[in-house]
């Protein structure tokens, strides 16, 4: 999963969602771009390549900040979490069958989104965690270069 970071000039931040129909739970969600591996791989190689495809954007600097287990009572699937910033918009490259509406959203709103129960993706309020404690300091992340990152 991916937290991808937008800043102004004045450095106001906005963030890149998706707006997802999601046919198990009936509804259309909101949450943060992700996306399965590939055979053989690499999870950064999937970020940046999910990050594309979905949303058009190509991140200059990335940082990882951690992985969930979002079902260990029956599955060993894990999510990765990295955070994106210094976006340049391209061309989105959806699956087939993939519908999806890209939009931004203040982390205000998206906090609240999660409070207020808009939100209720569990990969994108573990998301809004990692950001609450970028935003507040208690997580520096080592941001790198796209191209230094393995």
């Amino acid at each position: 999963m991916i937290v991808p970071i937008l800043e102004d000039a004045r450095g106001a931040m906005r963030l890149v969602l998706e707006r997802q129909y999601r046919y198990p739970m009936g509804r259309t969600m909101l949450e943060f771009p992700a996306g399965k591996l590939d055979l053989g791989e690499p999870t950064f190689a999937c970020a940046q390549r999910e990050l594309k495809e979905e949303t058009g954007y190509v991140a200059k600097q990335w940082a990882r900040a951690g992985v969930i287990h979002p079902v260990i009572s029956y599955s060993t699937e894990f999510i990765e979490i990295w955070f994106a910033r210094h976006l340049v918009l391209g061309k989105r490259q959806l699956d087939d069958g993939e519908l999806l509406d890209v939009f931004t959203a203040t982390p205000a709103e998206l906090m609240q989104w999660c409070l207020d129960g808009t939100v209720t993706d569990a990969k994108t309020v573990c998301g809004v965690y990692w950001l609450q404690n970028l935003l507040n300091h208690t997580w520096l992340p080592s941001w790198r270069p796209a191209g230094l990152l393995p």
